[in-house]
C-alpha cells in the first residue's frame, strides 16, 4: 500500500502506487496526497481535525457556534512539542545543577580534608 490519500470519492487511507503516482483503490482515479490535520480546540474546548491549509482562518465551532481563530499555537501537536522542549531543558538545567553540587560537595570535601591534615601536622 502506498501513501495517505484523500480522493474525491469520499475514500481516505493508503492509496495504490501506479505507472502515474498514488491513485484510488475504489475508483482508480489520480488522487492527492491527503493533506496533514492539526487537532485545534475551540474556545469551549472541543477538538476539531482541522487541514493546515485553514490555518489563520476564523472558523465557527460546529459543536458550540464559537466564532476562532485557526492558528498552529493552539494546536495539539504545537503544545505537546513545546512541552516536550520544556522538558528537555530542563532535564539539562536540573543535570548541570546536579553536576554543580557535586563539585561543590567535592571541593568542600577536599578543604575539609586540608584542614584536618594541617590540624594534625601542627600537634
Amino acid at each position: 500500500m502506498g501513501d495517505s490519500i484523500a480522493c474525491i470519492c469520499g475514500y481516505r487511507g493508503p492509496s495504490v502506487p501506479a505507472d502515474g503516482g498514488p491513485v484510488c483503490p475504489i475508483c482508480r482515479t489520480a488522487a492527492a496526497r491527503e493533506e496533514k490535520r492539526l487537532q485545534i480546540p475551540c474556545p469551549n474546548g472541543h477538538l476539531l481535525p482541522v487541514p493546515e491549509s485553514l490555518l489563520g482562518q476564523r472558523v465557527v465551532c460546529p459543536r458550540c457556534n464559537e466564532f476562532f481563530q485557526l492558528t498552529a499555537e493552539s494546536s495539539l501537536e504545537h503544545r505537546r512539542e513545546a512541552d516536550r522542549r520544556r522538558q528537555e531543558r530542563e532535564a539539562v538545567q536540573a543535570r548541570r545543577w546536579l553536576t554543580g553540587a557535586i563539585v561543590a560537595a567535592v571541593l568542600v570535601a577536599a578543604v575539609l580534608a586540608t584542614l584536618i591534615v594541617l590540624s594534625l601536622m601542627r600537634s
